[in-house]
């Protein structure tokens, strides 16, 4: 069998996961990251650092990149419910975001369920979805 010979980039492309405002290389690169968090939705932000999180369910932290940066995130399912777990780096505030599955229509249940395998309560929870397209930042409100 011939080997086939693949030609080299043509010298005028850019790299394929930057942007191109030229396009000319025909080619636009995406992380994992991006891929996968278009089948989940941002409900909470978790104070605990990433590392810890991911610990204590032993789960493996991967990395990636989107639009903003180097991401480092874990997806998993707890009781039938995906999650992931992200945080961006270089991002001024330290929240880690939690991210439930598009077809997961009650978040309430879905944080409870998380909240319990992570072995922390409510008071971890930083933000959280408002249920009408924004967030609540939970640092300043009072607690039930």
């Amino acid at each position: 069998m011939t080997e086939i010979e693949v030609p080299g980039p043509e010298p005028d492309w850019e790299s394929a996961p930057s942007y191109q405002g030229g396009k000319r290389n025909p080619a636009l690169q995406a992380g994992m990251w991006e891929y996968a968090a278009s089948s989940f939705r941002l409900v909470a932000g978790l104070s605990p650092s990433l590392d810890v999180l991911a610990a204590r369910l032993r789960l493996d932290i991967e990395q990636s990149w989107e639009d903003l940066g180097r991401v480092e995130a874990a997806m998993f399912r707890v009781k039938r419910i995906d999650f992931a777990l992200s945080r961006l780096e270089g991002n001024p505030s330290p929240d880690v975001f939690v991210w439930v599955h598009r077809a997961q229509s009650d978040v309430d249940t879905a944080l409870g369920i998380l909240l319990d395998a992570l072995g922390v309560g409510q008071e971890a929870i930083t933000f959280r979805d408002d249920g009408v397209g924004g967030f609540v930042d939970l640092r300043s409100a009072p607690r039930p």
